[in-house]
């Protein structure tokens, strides 16, 4: 087996877990008694996890090398992500989601590292292809997570048999990628301990786009219950939508890449995922919100990798220090999204908590232009 085709096996495995959660959501919110404040709280315990996980996710990168890294992000996230659906308290809930969101980020630095290192072997980019089977990861784990609560299987049990058959076959994938050493990124970091400007403003489109992202995957299947009293399974598919056209979205990515500027194709696809928000915010009808889910998922489906694909290309620091650091302050919008549309939505109702989506669609939209080759800008600014 080839490194980019383990990989992205590794790529359509590790999300099946964080994927089977967001539909079970509401039913956990339901079964301790949360309101969309509490549960906001409680979804801060992943940014925080992730937190922690900045302090040493470099460092650790850089003593294991990516086989290693792999294993123990992938071990420890599977390990964590069932904890979540077993809480009976919101502090219980916070914790939890608080382990899990620390192991969440080792598991993704390690997937954003090794394919830098591995699209940077290969004869052609594999970035795009290797998210679009993230996004079917997702999609996947999410059409199991939905098709359980629909048959009523408790969230625990749900969340226990995908990440124990999980396991197994992700740690094999991860092991057929070459190992690669990443003393470089440790080096780099050294004499350059701050992120460069152009890194700066990449992180801040994907943070954007991230915390869309995140919001998509913490809410829209609570937006579709509070607004249209949509039953568990018909709530829980709104994710999954929103993730088939990310997957669609990303599979077609090096294509795009390949005809259209960087920063064009991204203002584009910004642009789209606004439209998308609006329709779904807007919509008396639930069809038609599943119409701008889909929307607002093509809109954001290249965010991430053509962040990653431009921090990698960065001069001044090696491609694995510059995706460690973008993988990480990204996680940032992915995990903080969430908590803040809760709280919003609490003072007034989750249409207004979704809304406050917009601001970081349009901050996506801006430094969209950072995306630029670093040859073809300079080096401080957009």
């Amino acid at each position: 087996m080839t490194d980019t085709w383990a990989l992205r096996l590794v790529f359509w495995l590790q999300p099946l877990a964080l994927g089977a959660w967001f539909p079970r959501i509401p039913q956990v919110q339901h079964s301790i008694g949360l309101s969309e404040g509490t549960l906001a709280f409680a979804l801060i315990g992943m940014p925080i996890g992730l937190l922690i996980a900045l302090i040493f996710g470099s460092k650790l990168a850089a003593q294991l090398g990516t086989r290693g890294l792999l294993t123990v992000g992938l071990t420890s996230y599977l390990a964590a992500m069932p904890l979540p659906a077993f809480a009976t308290s919101g502090p219980m809930l916070f914790a939890a989601l608080g382990v899990a969101g620390m192991c969440m980020a080792i598991a993704q630095l390690a997937l954003n590292v090794t394919a830098s290192e591995v699209e940077a072997r290969s004869v052609r980019p594999i970035m795009n292809s290797c998210h679009g089977f993230w996004a079917i990861g997702v999609l996947l784990g999410s059409a199991i997570g939905a098709t359980m609560a629909e048959i009523r299987v408790t969230p625990g049990l749900a969340m226990l048999i995908v990440s124990a058959t999980s396991l197994t076959p992700l740690i094999f994938c991860a092991w057929q990628v070459t190992d690669y050493p990443l003393p470089a990124a440790e080096k780099a970091q050294t004499t350059e301990p701050k992120p460069s400007k152009p890194l700066i403003y990449i992180a801040l489109f994907g943070f954007g786009v991230a915390m869309t992202e995140g919001a998509m995957a913490d809410w829209s299947a609570v937006f579709m219950t509070n607004i249209f009293d949509a039953s568990p399974g018909v709530a829980g598919a709104s994710y999954t939508v929103f993730a088939l056209c990310v997957a669609l979205g990303r599979f077609q990515g090096d294509a795009l890449k390949a005809r259209y500027a960087v920063d064009n194709l991204a203002q584009c696809l910004v642009a789209i995922a606004l439209t998308g928000l609006f329709v779904t915010l807007t919509s008396p009808f639930i069809w038609l919100s599943f119409i701008g889910i889909a929307l607002l998922g093509l809109g954001v489906s290249l965010g991430f990798p053509l962040a990653v694909s431009a921090a990698s290309g960065l001069r001044g620091r090696s491609s694995a220090g510059n995706v460690a650091i973008l993988t990480q302050l990204t996680l940032c919008g992915f995990l903080i999204g969430p908590p803040m549309i809760g709280l919003i939505a609490e003072l007034g109702n989750m249409r207004l908590g979704l809304a406050a989506l917009c601001p970081a669609l349009l901050l996506a939209l801006v430094f969209a232009r950072a995306l630029k080759p670093q040859a073809a800008t300079s080096s401080d600014g957009l």
